[in-house]
């Protein structure tokens, strides 16, 4: 790889990180969708036979496919099958190294002698969340699972279409995984210490806590410059959080305003796609 690489070199490299789980056929394809046709959909039948499952195949299937699309929290993705059945598959689906499981960071309300808690959190439950091991997993399931017949039919151009008219969406959180690893990186931070944040009504994309230095992020990966408001936005979700961060790190795939630019705040990192590279290395 190249020493030096513009902004859309960079972010061909991750899309091709974002499918594949490496940028190894960069190489071979100067474009992600045509190397999607080729070692995806056109090679469909040889891949499924990955996932395929012994036991509880299709109860399997019907869950991995909306976790794909979901929130990731393990009630929403539970209530397409019986809780005990859900359990049983998350598990062996760890235990197969498909799915791992992120903690929750958010402590449940406690009623106290002076103060009850209200009504509405009573019965509210801390939700865990559940990501795929890998990011191919996660595309398959996305894309190919819930599209089979059409690839059975050769209508492939229509997959690709569904496919192109998503990807934008699609390649957020894995850009949002990526800028985890990058945080690692650049701080030196082990990547099992950083996580996200989330509660009843706000997520935080990315938080820390190490030994009582706290450090908040946002991640974005849009076609427009992220502006003040996305931070007066975190600000906003610390404070209803009761969180005080002492560093916050924005991240950002179109860059930044020059309004928040202007802040010269060094109590706020910004990151854009030139800092990928220091990831991209290994990949």
């Amino acid at each position: 790889m190249e020493n030096s690489f513009d902004d859309s070199k960079i972010q061909s490299l991750l899309e091709f990180y974002f499918v594949f789980d490496n940028c190894a056929l960069s190489k071979d394809f100067s474009d992600i969708f045509e190397a999607i046709q080729k070692h995806i959909l056109d090679r469909y039948e040889e891949l499924s036979e990955r996932f395929k499952f012994s036991s509880y195949d299709k109860e399997i299937k019907i869950m991995l496919k909306k976790l794909a699309r979901s929130d990731r929290k393990c009630f929403n993705i539970s209530k397409s099958l019986p809780r005990k059945l859900a359990s049983i598959i998350i598990k062996t689906l760890q235990n197969k190294c498909i799915l791992e499981i992120e903690k929750s960071k958010e402590i449940k309300p406690k009623s106290s002698k002076h103060q009850k808690i209200k009504k509405e959190l009573r019965r509210y439950q801390v939700q865990d969340k559940i990501h795929f091991k890998s990011n191919f997993a996660r595309f398959w399931f996305r894309y190919c699972e819930p599209n089979l017949e059409l690839l059975k039919d050769a209508k492939t151009d229509q997959v690709l279409d569904i496919i192109k008219n998503d990807f934008l969406l699609y390649c957020s959180l894995p850009f949002e995984l990526a800028s985890i690893k990058l945080l690692s990186h650049h701080l030196n931070i082990p990547s099992e210490l950083i996580s996200s944040y989330w509660n009843k009504k706000d997520e935080i994309d990315i938080f820390i806590d190490h030994e009582g230095f706290i450090i908040v992020g946002e991640v974005k990966y849009k076609d427009r410059k992220i502006c003040k408001n996305v931070l007066n936005i975190l600000k906003a979700k610390c404070q209803n959080a009761d969180i005080k961060p002492n560093l916050i790190v924005l991240f950002s795939k179109s860059g930044f305003s020059n309004e928040l630019l202007s802040l010269k705040d060094d109590k706020i990192l910004f990151f854009g796609l030139e800092h990928f590279k220091e990831i991209l290395w290994n990949s």
